[in-house]
Order: structure tokens, then sequence, then C-alpha cells
């Protein structure tokens, strides 16, 4: 009889310990990569690499109510591309909503996510750490009764389900750590649990709530985000809203830097898989990576007090 892994539905088997689904005793609940991450946070296979035109084909016949998951960080065009793709019945689940900032209004958020990347469709802010909107998805899944719940890998999916359905599938955060769908029967309701999407970009987890940092910047400095290099062409304020446990920091410039990205005024700076930069006035702006995009901003001007 085959045997699955109750972390990440892989096969298991004994034979192998490169391949997914090893275990040492073919009787035990968990392969050795998912016992390990769930007992020692520590990743000893990268698994499979999923493709992500195959997976959304795979999610498209199966013909359920999608709800696609990312998170307040990871909002940008490639992971609304994909949504986009799917073509069942689905809404946008905004997770980890418990990191937000206070002083972002959350109702203007999901308008203004809306706007931006023109979605028809319902998005819900939620926190499995906080249970904000869970009753919102466990309503889904008694009306749709057959829903996959999707999104890009490392955005909390498992998390959620996990906090839905009180089960145990592994969480960590390392990357791609559901392998397989997971076919979950919740009172006659079916709930599908789908290998997570995959991207060039390290999205970073954030423990803690988000603390936006605002600088000036004149034409004589800089913001260093790890080894990322931004700069304006003329004074201007900037909020950065990202996890506080990269190394940000205002620094002089050094060098002759290249102005040839323009930012119109109240956009956003997207650093996809890390977060995203307010700019308040527009300008021209220096930057060393190619892994960014520009985008109205998607927190407004309006503030909570």
């Amino acid at each position: 009889m085959t045997r699955k892994c109750m972390g990440c539905r892989s096969i298991l088997q004994v034979d192998n310990k490169d391949n997914i689904g090893y275990t040492p005793d073919i009787n035990n609940n968990l392969c050795m990569r998912c016992f390990k991450l769930k007992h020692y946070g520590k990743l000893i296979n990268k698994g499979k690499i999923q493709d992500n035109e195959q997976l959304i084909n795979k999610i498209n016949k199966k013909n359920c109510y999608v709800i696609f998951v990312s998170d307040f960080l990871n909002i940008y065009s490639d992971v609304i591309e994909v949504y986009k793709k799917i073509k069942c019945n689905k809404c946008l689940v905004i997770t980890k909503s418990d990191l937000i900032p206070r002083n972002i209004i959350k109702d203007k958020l999901k308008k203004n996510i809306k706007r931006v990347y023109d979605i028809e469709e319902d998005v819900i802010l939620v926190s499995s750490e906080s249970k904000e909107n869970i009753h919102v998805i466990r309503d889904i899944i008694t009306r749709e009764r057959n829903v996959v719940i999707s999104g890009f890998t490392n955005m909390g999916k498992s998390s959620l389900i996990n906090t839905l359905l009180n089960k145990d599938i592994t969480v960590s955060k390392s990357v791609n750590t559901t392998q397989e769908f997971i076919r979950i029967n919740d009172n006659g309701n079916i709930v599908i649990d789908a290998p997570g999407f995959m991207n060039n970009y390290y999205n970073d987890v954030v423990c803690k709530k988000i603390r936006p940092i605002t600088y000036q910047i004149a034409c004589k400095y800089c913001i260093h985000i790890n080894d990322i290099v931004i700069a304006s062409n003329v004074i201007n304020n900037v909020t950065i809203y990202m996890n506080n446990k990269l190394d940000i920091s205002k620094r002089r410039i050094r060098g002759v830097l290249d102005y040839t990205v323009r930012v119109p005024e109240g956009s956003d700076l997207v650093i996809k898989g890390l977060g995203f930069i307010k700019f308040s006035k527009e300008c021209l702006v220096a930057i060393n990576i190619g892994d960014y995009e520009i985008r109205p901003s998607i927190i407004g001007g309006t503030y909570e007090d």
C-alpha cells in the first residue's frame, strides 16, 4: 500500500535519501524533509521544482473555486499575472494582515490593490495569527464546497489551511514546502492545498509587524537596503515598507549614479520579493538592480491617527 507524507504529500520511500519522500521507516507519517523542517527548521532537500504554467493548468482543470494567497509585501505584477491566468471563480487573499502597519487604512489598501492591478474579484485581508477574517474564508469554503488554496511559495498558504481546518501541514520559512496537491475533507467540503508557484525572487518572511522607515534624501544621499542602492535626483521623502531585519540605512553617495528610472509623485518603487518604497515627489531614480516595478501607491495618501 502506498503511503504519503502527512506534511508535503510526497509518496514515502526508503530507497533514496536524496529524493523527496525519503523516510528511514515506511511506517513514519512524515518524510525526512518534513520532519527536519517541522522540528528543526532545517531544509535538507529543495524538493521538486514546480513549473508555473503546468500548475496553472492543473488548477484550472480542477474547476474549483480558488483562494489565491499572497501577502502585503509581495503584491506585484508577476504575482498578479499568475492570479489572472487562473480562470476558475476566485478571490485574492492577502495573508499576514497583522503585519500591516497601523498607519495604513485596510479598506483603502484593498480598493487600491483592485484599482492598480485591475482586479474584479474580492480582495480579503486575513491573519492566521490574529484570526482576522478567518470566518470569511470559512464561509467561502462552506458555500463553494470544493476549494483550491494556491499562491506563490512562502506566502502563508499552509499556515492559513492549518488555522482554518485545524490540520498539521508542514509549515516553514523555506520555499517549496508543499510538494503535491493535498486533498482535505472538511465535513464534506473539499479543500485542496496546492504546491506553491515559484519565482526568482527571495520572498522574505517577516516575523513581527512591519515598521515603516521614512527618510528625506537629497542629491548627495542614497538609501542602502542590503546591497541595493537607491537614490533620487531631487530632495524627496521616501517611506520604506520592508522587513525591519534587513540592513536599511541612509548613506552618502559614492561615485556616479545613473538616474534613469522615472517615479511619478505618490508612487511605489517595488523591490520584488522584499517590499516597496513610497516616493512623495516625482523624480528620477538610480537603482542598481533590475527586479523592480513602478506603480501608483497601493497605500494612497490617507493615514490613520
